[in-house]
């Protein structure tokens, strides 16, 4: 069995902390990249990052609405981070709202997570006003600065901060393990469930994945914030070793997006990495390189050395492409074909598979960049435990969710004695990597 060699990482107690030593860290780094209408460049360093997020925590609490559960119903965007960080800060719960969902449904998750205050993007801001009134939600804050007719404008409310407010958060303390957001499980409302996540969970969670991954200078997270993987894989890991995140703020744009960042590493989910692997063939056959590549890859798997002969031809047919710079790509949330993946590493770009559930904050498993195989999930996250219960999936550690929100038959069914019972099948090879085969319930 390869040694995995434990890469170095930061683990932090709450976000005030993470935040203010990644400021003192890297300061005027570029922290933030995202794009307006996929052309419009923005930059936000992790100074920036910091006093924004604070500057929210402070408007919160001179407000006198901190401490409250608080829904972000938006698309991705850089304010949608303070706006977390901001809530986290002042001691309150982020309820995170997948806005993919039908009205009704996204109003019923504002109801059963008890939300009394809601940030939300200009569009969704116009859906929820009559929502927020049907609710007596009285508190609706519209991110961006453009005036709009309904709530108050993020930018004005972020301006009620003052210096006292700024040092009462200061004086705050914060119980690691007391929940800082609840987050939907993917799923209709009758099997959708209320997870509560500590800071403790989430933050050792993202630097329990950096001990297994090398690091890049520009990562793309083309996932929505409002998911555990997109924020803490996607986001937090990436902040936590000072790298340039950019965050895609409108799939319809995402192509465009990362032709303008040209990523190192992409965060993804199969369903993005098959349509660029269609987008590779397309590139290799455009160069006149299609034949030349098939040989090639044939004689590779024969020789069992993928990448050695043809990585560096192939990537001159990239050469000014979205796909440049790529050599790594994280994949989760569902299963990725391994001849895909066994594609992408003839190209030269390493397809690192991991493994997770929202319960888990979210992660659980990951190949590392020296000890990878592309039909597992990977190897366990430092802390995290794994036992085979007729062949589905326990997980333990401090990953685990605190439970699900004022559910508390829903959280005995999914535990047994400390462990995550994940519906998962799987097993654990000899080398200790882990396998997924299907689902108990099916």
């Amino acid at each position: 069995m390869k040694k995995n060699v434990e890469r170095e990482t930061s683990f932090y107690h709450d976000f005030k902390e993470m935040l203010e030593d990644l400021a003192d860290k890297y300061s005027d780094k570029t922290a933030i990249t995202y794009y307006k209408r996929g052309k419009e460049k923005f930059e936000k360093t992790y100074t920036q990052l910091k006093e924004d997020s604070l500057c929210f925590a402070g408007a919160l609490l001179k407000n006198g609405l901190n401490g409250r559960n608080t829904a972000i119903v938006s698309e991705n965007s850089y304010e949608w981070l303070t706006a977390y960080f901001g809530i986290a800060i002042s001691g309150g719960v982020t309820v995170c709202i997948d806005i993919d969902h039908y009205d009704d449904i996204i109003k019923k998750m504002l109801e059963r997570a008890d939300v009394e205050i809601v940030v939300a993007s200009p569009s969704m801001a116009v859906l929820l006003k009559d929502m927020c009134a049907d609710l007596n939600i009285k508190t609706l804050i519209v991110l961006g600065s453009e005036p709009n007719g309904v709530g108050v404008r993020y930018s004005d409310f972020c301006q009620t901060c003052d210096d006292e407010s700024l040092g009462k958060i200061n004086e705050f303390t914060y119980d690691s393990e007391q929940t800082v957001s609840i987050v939907f499980t993917s799923g209709t409302t009758s099997t959708a469930k209320p997870v509560m996540l500590s800071s403790r969970s989430i933050l050792s969670n993202a630097a329990g994945s950096l001990t297994l991954l090398d690091s890049r200078d520009r990562v793309f997270n083309s996932l929505p914030l409002y998911h555990t993987y997109g924020l803490t894989c996607g986001t937090f890991c990436a902040l936590i070793r000072g790298l340039n995140v950019c965050i895609s703020c409108d799939l319809r744009r995402l192509t465009q997006e990362i032709a303008n960042f040209k990523p190192n590493m992409l965060v993804a989910v199969p369903l993005i990495i098959e349509a660029m692997h269609k987008n590779y063939w397309a590139l290799i056959e455009k160069a006149g390189k299609k034949d030349f590549v098939t040989k090639r890859m044939n004689f590779e798997r024969l020789i069992r050395r993928h990448g050695v002969l043809i990585s560096g031809e192939v990537k001159k047919c990239f050469k000014g492409t979205a796909l440049e710079e790529l050599d790594v790509i994280l994949s989760g949330g569902a299963y990725l074909s391994k001849a895909i993946a066994e594609d992408l590493l003839h190209f030269g770009v390493v397809v690192l598979q991991g493994y997770g559930a929202t319960e888990c904050s979210p992660s659980i498993s990951c190949n590392s960049n020296n000890d990878f195989t592309l039909d597992s999930v990977g190897v366990l996250l430092p802390g995290n435990e794994v036992k085979i219960v007729d062949d589905e999936i326990y997980v333990k550690g401090k990953c685990l969710m605190n439970g699900y929100y004022k559910a508390q038959e829903l959280t005995k069914e999914a535990m047994d004695d400390g462990w995550f019972k994940t519906g998962d099948l799987g097993y654990m090879d000899k080398k200790g990597h882990l396998h997924i085969i299907g689902r108990k319930k099916n």
